[in-house]
């Protein structure tokens, strides 16, 4: 599970449309298999309308294994933003 400093940075990120270093955090939890917060990341990018960390999202998002895609996928439309 996702600490509070770590979801606080990651919403940091979001405000400042930092892209490349969301991306960067990916790849460091994916070597320690720390749990993405993906429902807080999503929802932030889609009400601060950062249309690119949404799009990377999505990306992501299809490229998971099933379980988790199922555990997620109320997540995903909820958030969409409409221009995308």
């Amino acid at each position: 599970m996702a600490t509070r400093a770590f979801i606080r940075e990651l919403k940091e990120l979001v405000t400042n449309n930092d892209t490349d270093s969301i991306k960067l955090y990916y790849g460091d939890i994916l070597q320690y298999e720390v749990q993405m917060p993906w429902d807080v990341i999503f929802k932030d990018a889609c009400l601060k309308k950062r249309h690119e960390i949404v799009t990377w999202l999505q990306v992501v998002y299809e490229g998971l294994d099933g379980t988790t895609k199922i555990a997620l996928r109320q997540v995903f439309p909820y958030g969409r933003c409409p221009t995308i």
